[in-house]
C-alpha cells in the first residue's frame, strides 16, 4: 500500500473511531447499571483506539486530518439523538451493527496491509489487529445482550 493511501485509510479509521467514542460517551450516565458500566468501558476502548491510530500517524510523519475530530461530534450527536428517540434495545441493535461493520472494515484493512511486501505495513497490521479484535468482542457483547433482553 502506498504511503498516501495508507495515511488516508488511517485517517478514515481515526474519524470512525472518534464517532464510536462519541456514541458510547453519551451513555456514561445511563440509569441501567450494566449498560452504563459496559458503555463506559467501550468508550475507554474507543479512546485507546483513537490514541493508537493517532500514534501510528505521527510515527509515519503524518498528522490526523482536520476532519477527524468531527467524528466525535457526529458520534455524540448520533448517540444523543438515538438516546432520546429509541429504546435501549434498538440502540444496542444499531451499535451492534456499527461494531460489526467496524470489525469487517478492520479485517479488510489488516488483510490488505499484512499481505504487503513492506515489513513496516505488516508490523502495522499486527498493531491494528487488536482494534479489530476488540471491535469484534464489543459486537459479540452487544449481540449477547440483545439475546437476553
Amino acid at each position: 500500500m502506498e504511503e498516501k493511501q495508507l495515511i488516508g485509510e488511517l485517517n478514515r479509521i481515526l474519524t470512525l473511531e472518534h464517532g464510536h467514542l462519541g456514541m458510547y460517551r453519551d451513555f456514561i450516565d445511563h440509569e441501567e447499571k450494566e449498560i452504563r458500566r459496559t458503555f463506559r468501558r467501550f468508550a475507554e476502548i474507543e479512546a485507546e483506539h483513537v490514541e493508537k491510530v493517532k500514534s501510528i500517524l505521527y510515527n509515519l510523519g503524518a498528522k490526523p486530518s482536520f476532519v477527524v475530530e468531527g467524528g466525535d461530534i457526529i458520534g455524540s450527536l448520533f448517540g444523543f439523538t438515538i438516546n432520546k428517540a429509541a429504546s435501549i434495545k434498538d440502540i444496542i441493535k444499531i451499535y451492534s451493527a456499527i461494531e460489526k461493520k467496524s470489525h469487517e472494515g478492520y479485517a479488510a484493512f489488516v488483510s490488505k496491509i499484512e499481505q504487503d511486501a513492506d515489513n513496516r505495513n505488516r508490523f502495522l497490521a499486527e498493531i491494528v489487529s487488536s482494534n479489530m479484535l476488540e471491535s469484534h468482542l464489543m459486537h459479540l457483547w452487544l449481540e449477547d445482550k440483545l439475546r437476553t433482553m
